[in-house]
């Protein structure tokens, strides 16, 4: 099953059904709007996309249109994590040396991953008001 995110003006674009081909798409609407909506409940949705995809794919979808890479932005524009593999060489040995840690004999046969976390922190703006939201911090203060 091909899925894709095409642009539609809003942060998280409209999740679309690509045909095996690239040429149609179908748009997942009825399904699930965003891919992290299709992620967040897989079990349940993914049986959906895949009868879309395959009723696409036998030229059988109703609403059918011609499929624009173009118009694809991320698949998950606001994911919740992400995966690094580009650690070259000098950039971990300047972060191993800051740490006063050797560079791993292991570096240049097995692959090195950073994760990354996106979340949400709390701050108190005055001792009466709400918490704003911020990407500031990662942690969230105790509050009385």
């Amino acid at each position: 099953m091909k899925l894709a995110t095409y642009k539609d003006g809003s942060r998280d674009g409209q999740l679309v059904v690509v045909s095996r081909d690239l040429t149609t798409a179908h748009y997942a609407t009825g399904i699930a709007n965003r891919l992290q909506q299709a992620l967040d409940d897989w079990n349940f949705i993914s049986p959906q996309l895949q009868d879309l995809y395959d009723t696409l794919n036998h030229g059988k979808a109703r609403h059918a249109f011609p499929f624009d890479p173009t118009l694809c932005m991320a698949p998950l524009p606001r994911a919740y994590q992400w995966a690094d593999g580009s650690a070259y060489l000098n950039h971990v040995e300047l972060v191993r040396a800051a740490r006063g840690a050797e560079l791993p004999e292991s570096y240049f046969t097995d692959p090195l991953m950073y994760q990354g976390e996106a979340t949400i922190s709390w701050v108190r703006t005055t001792p009466s008001a709400s918490p704003a939201r911020t990407s500031a911090s990662t942690s969230r203060p105790n509050w009385p």
